[in-house]
C-alpha cells in the first residue's frame, strides 16, 4: 500500500487484505501507517464509512489490529517541519481508528540521538506529553537497533518514568544495538510487559530473524522462534512477526507449533 492511494482507496484495498488474513487464521496484523496520503486528515474523515465497515470485518474476523507509525514519523526532530508532519501523521492514524471503532495502538521509535542524547530524550518527552490525549494514549515506544538513535532499553525505561508510555520490547532490535547491556532477555520482557498496566491495549512483542551482520529480515526461524516463547513462558503478549516473507513465516510458524505441540508453550502467543 501506497500513499498515493486515498484514504478511501486504502480502507477498501484492506477490506480485502482482512478477507486474506482471516482466512489463513491470521489473527493480528498491522494496518501501514500511510493509510492516507500525506497524512491528510480530511480525506480520512471522508473515508469514514469505509473505515467503520473495514473495522467491524476485521472484529467479525477476530482479527487484532495495529499500527506501526512511519520512518519518517520523528518526535524529536529538531527540525519543527519534521515535528509538524508527525503530529499530523498521528493525528490521522488516531481519527482511522476511531472511525474504525477503536481498539488499535501507533507504534513507534523515539528518534534520533542527533549529537547529543540527553536532549534528544527530552524533546520527545516533552512534545509527547504535548500531544491531544487521544492520541498520547495510542502510543507505544520500540526499542532500537541503532546506536546512533534513541532507544536503548535504559532509555526507554527513563522515558517510561517520566512520560507513562507503554514500551514494545523488539528482540532482534536489542540483540543488534551495539549500546545494549546484553542483560537476560526475560527480565527485560517483564519490566517492558508490566509498563502495559492500565493500557488501552493488550501487551505486545515483536519477533523476527535477522542477518548478525547487517541487520536485515530474514525469513523467520521457526524452532528458534518457539525457543524464544518457551524463555517467556508464563507471560502474557501477543506477537507481531516482522518479516519480509509476510504471511508464509507467520503459517510455517503456526505449522510448527502444530506438529511439536509442547505444554510449556501457552495458548495465548500468535
Amino acid at each position: 500500500m501506497t500513499s498515493k492511494k486515498s484514504a478511501r482507496e486504502s480502507a477498501l484495498r484492506l477490506m480485502r487484505v482482512a478477507d486474506y488474513v482471516g482466512s489463513l487464521g491470521i489473527d493480528f496484523y498491522r494496518i501501514p501507517a500511510n493509510v492516507s496520503p500525506h497524512e491528510d486528515l480530511e480525506q480520512v474523515d471522508e473515508a469514514r464509512e469505509v473505515i467503520r465497515a473495514l473495522g467491524a470485518i476485521f472484529r467479525k474476523l477476530k482479527v487484532r489490529t495495529c499500527f506501526h507509525a512511519t520512518y519518517f514519523c520523528i518526535l524529536n526532530s529538531p527540525d519543527p517541519r519534521v515535528v509538524e508532519k508527525a503530529i499530523a501523521e498521528l493525528e490521522c492514524l488516531a481519527a482511522f481508528d476511531r472511525h474504525a471503532g477503536g481498539g488499535n495502538h501507533v507504534e513507534l521509535h523515539a528518534g534520533g540521538a542527533y549529537g547529543d542524547r540527553e536532549a534528544a530524550i527530552r524533546r520527545f518527552v516533552g512534545r509527547a506529553l504535548e500531544l491531544d490525549d487521544r492520541i498520547f494514549r495510542m502510543l507505544r515506544l520500540e526499542n532500537e537497533e541503532h546506536a546512533g538513535k534513541i532507544g536503548t532499553v535504559g532509555e526507554l525505561e527513563r522515558i517510561n518514568r517520566e512520560t507513562g508510555v507503554p514500551l514494545l520490547f523488539d528482540v532482534a532490535h536489542y540483540r543488534l544495538n551495539p549500546r545494549e547491556a546484553g542483560e537476560p532477555i526475560r527480565g527485560i520482557v517483564e519490566r517492558f510487559l508490566s509498563t502495559w498496566q492500565g493500557a488501552t491495549t493488550y501487551p505486545v512483542l515483536h519477533y523476527s530473524t535477522t542477518s548478525p551482520a547487517s541487520g536485515a529480515h530474514l525469513p523467520v526461524n521457526p524452532a528458534e522462534f518457539w525457543e524464544y516463547v518457551r524463555l517467556l513462558d508464563g507471560l502474557g503478549f501477543d506477537v507481531m512477526l516482522e518479516t519480509k516473507e509476510k504471511e508464509k513465516d507467520v503459517i510455517a510458524v503456526k505449522q510448527y507449533f502444530q506438529s511439536h505441540k509442547d505444554t510449556s508453550v501457552t495458548d495465548r502467543k500468535k
